[in-house]
């Protein structure tokens, strides 16, 4: 059999019900987004000595919105997004936050991948007990930077009649409500620094663990079950949610500034993962308000490191009749029926 045949027959095997999902392999999608993110860290000790001191640090970030374009075709979904300026950032008790992303999306019928990049410079702790200087409410760190680069995959058992992807790369579109059951698995590599130690002088005595350390890398290795489903009403508008229980690994080192002494360890941590949309589909243009909420933590002997990622955004799109030099482009990156 030639591969022109075996690439048409796996093709009619991985497609979907027609009845709940339709796909548009032939539409170029261009989409613009906005969104609303926000990023929170906390550092916390276990010593049971820092017992009613509010040792706590609750890092927030001061992020402006987003705005973003996406491009689509057949498996394929980019999205690249930048900060609007920030001028008019109404509490200067916060430091303006830096913040950019890049994602790549590959949909299958059956498997999802993403590949996330995500950069953060900027974040002010809200615990008024750590901010040793007078002329901010709260201790202001920018020095601070948060750097992540993510692989996800997403293993979808109900595929033929459930699109996970629908809401998310607006590649396909869900006919009628399903549900479907998902397995999430990732990998990830943080890089977190600063010029400076991550905890004052008086947070010291609490966090002899951490003292005089400046940057913290880790590697997490990810494994989540969960469920998902999309409601459909009049024929057009969704209702989607999804969420995910994670068992997060976390293989981490970190050096500490005055004498060069070089630790690591690793962490297991359960956290919960998120997302909630709604939208409009038609087979040209959609919309879609999403929610989403993606958490991760690190376990030392005597302290925690937890990071939340979250943000509301609004996706606006159209399908176009792709151009045929673009079908030609991917005809010979892939063979003809995939």
């Amino acid at each position: 059999m030639s591969i022109q045949a075996l690439a048409q027959e796996k093709k009619k095997f991985f497609s979907p019900d027609p009845k709940y999902i339709q796909s548009y392999p032939k539409y170029l999608t261009l989409g613009m987004f906005t969104i609303a993110p926000t990023v929170s860290m906390k550092l916390d000790t276990k010593d049971t000595s820092a017992l009613g001191k509010n040792a706590v640090s609750d890092y927030k970030a001061s992020i402006s919105n987003i705005l973003g374009f996406t491009f689509g075709y057949r498996g394929l979904n980019i999205a690249w997004g930048f900060n609007v300026a920030s001028d008019n950032q109404r509490n200067k008790d916060l430091i303006a936050s830096k913040y950019n992303t890049f994602s790549v999306k590959l949909k299958h019928p059956v498997i999802y991948l993403l590949f996330r990049y995500q950069k953060l410079q900027g974040l002010t702790d809200m615990n008024t007990k750590n901010n040793l200087d007078t002329l901010y409410r709260f201790l202001r760190r920018e020095d601070i930077r948060l750097k992540e680069y993510s692989l996800e995959g997403i293993y979808n058992f109900s595929w033929r009649k459930y699109s996970y992807t629908a809401p998310l790369t607006f590649l396909q579109r869900q006919l009628k409500s399903r549900v479907g059951i998902l397995a999430k698995t990732g990998f990830s590599y943080t890089e977190l620094s600063a010029d400076s130690g991550f905890v004052t002088s008086r947070q010291s005595p609490y966090f002899d663990q951490l003292n005089d350390v400046r940057k913290i890398n880790g590697v997490s290795i990810k494994l989540a079950p969960g469920f998902g489903g999309n409601l459909v009403f009049f024929k057009r508008i969704y209702l989607s949610g999804a969420v995910f229980v994670a068992y997060d690994l976390f293989i981490y080192d970190y050096t500490k500034f005055s004498d060069g002494e070089r630790k690591s360890g690793t962490s297991f941590v359960v956290v919960l993962d998120a997302r909630a949309s709604i939208g409009y589909q038609s087979e040209r243009f959609y919309a879609g308000l999403r929610y989403e909420v993606d958490r991760k933590g690190i376990k030392f002997s005597k302290a925690q490191l937890t990071t939340e990622y979250s943000y509301i955004g609004l996706e606006l799109g159209y399908r176009f009749n792709a151009p045929g030099f673009l079908k030609k482009a991917f005809d010979k990156v892939l063979p003809k029926g995939m």
